[in-house]
């Protein structure tokens, strides 16, 4: 056995078994929740309604559907790997739709649009708001482990792959001067 695919089946089963509880099912849920595309988009919109933050909307718009839609699924297609709820121990708690695990889209997405807000706030007030937001992406990984849908090395390589199309995308509109600070 592979060292990563063993540090996978471990931590899977540490995680996915050995932290389940029926009080964290809900919580675990609300979390997956809110890193699912849909919402995400709604809360990203949500940017739209105040006037001081609509600035960051476009930023964060495009690390959302690059990094979260195109990037994440686009890896999917091409790295076939079997969903660990297919294991016969895992107890996914979310309907199987199938489709690639590598790499989690939710996890992407989320570090996507938290180190886009880093990047955007920094040295500002609401420097806050991109580290909340990376602390609640850490836990939506954590969620999609927890829920059986995910290896662990499914959601480090999609926090990896959202850090590095958010960092690209800001580098991109901050080369053409189209980022605007809070």
């Amino acid at each position: 056995m592979s060292p990563l695919y063993q540090f996978d089946v471990d931590t899977f089963r540490a995680i996915h078994i050995g932290l389940h509880h029926p009080w964290l099912d809900p919580v675990f849920w609300a979390l997956t929740w809110l890193g699912d595309g849909v919402t995400q988009t709604v809360l990203v919109l949500s940017v739209l309604l105040h006037p001081g933050s609509r600035k960051l909307f476009w930023p964060l718009i495009s690390s959302l559907a690059i990094g979260g839609i195109l990037g994440a699924q686009g890896l999917k297609r091409l790295v076939p790997r079997d969903r660990p709820s297919n294991l016969p121990w895992a107890h996914a708690q979310e309907p199987l739709f199938g489709g690639n695990s590598f790499p989690s889209g939710h996890t992407t997405s989320s570090f996507a649009i938290a180190v886009m807000l880093i990047l955007l706030t920094r040295g500002t007030r609401y420097a806050w708001t991109g580290w909340a937001a990376l602390g609640l992406g850490c836990l939506i990984g954590l969620s999609r482990i927890y829920r059986g849908v995910h290896w662990p090395s499914d959601v480090i390589a999609g926090a990896c792959c959202g850090t590095f199309f958010a960092c690209a995308i800001y580098l991109l509109f901050e080369n053409f001067g189209w980022v605007r600070k809070c």
